[in-house]
């Protein structure tokens, strides 16, 4: 009996190489000369009512928090490398409170730290004033939201503004809606 899984074992090995080492190809370096990077993926899912959190912070003020069903994190080098998340719900801090922003997708760029969501973005903000649009960028240099394609803001008051773009100052919360709404 021992005999046969030997066997099976040989015939294994030998059909993968024979437990020779296998030549790779060395990764070429990022940028000429040093030595190469070789990226690293990080997956993580939410187990149960458990999510994946990612919480951004600027001089000990929170920023954002990202909560999402799942994560893939690459990471070229130091200061490279993007996270893409699932149904990221993402809580922005505002001057006078929050904006909360639903979405099927987003990605978070270490570099700049800017998060692009896209697929349909769904948002409130504390004050009541509801946001659709197709895709919302946060620029993290100018503490903006960047909404782009199919905007419709709803203020509280149920007045409505239509365009393809808007601009949204975290800091001092104010917004501008530009194009010809649908």
């Amino acid at each position: 009996m021992r005999r046969g899984y030997a066997l099976v074992l040989a015939f294994v090995l030998a059909s993968c190489g024979g437990g020779k080492p296998v030549a790779t190809p060395a990764p070429k370096p990022l940028g000429g000369s040093g030595p190469s990077a070789v990226p690293i993926t990080i997956k993580e899912r939410h187990v149960g009512s458990r999510f994946i959190y990612l919480t951004e912070q600027k001089k000990n003020r929170k920023v954002y928090v990202i909560r999402a069903d799942s994560n893939v994190s690459i990471r070229l080098s130091q200061g490279s490398g993007h996270s893409d998340f699932v149904n990221p719900h993402v809580t922005f801090y505002e001057n006078k409170g929050t904006l909360v922003a639903d979405s099927p997708h987003a990605r978070a760029e270490e570099r700049d730290r800017s998060i692009l969501m896209d697929g349909g973005v769904h948002a409130h903000n504390s004050e009541g004033t509801t946001l659709q649009s197709d895709t919302l960028r946060y620029d993290d240099g100018a503490e903006m939201l960047h909404g782009d394609g199919n905007v419709v803001i709803v203020t509280a008051k149920g007045e409505e503004l239509r365009g393809r773009h808007f601009d949204y100052d975290l800091r001092t919360t104010e917004m501008r809606v530009t194009g010809e709404g649908a």
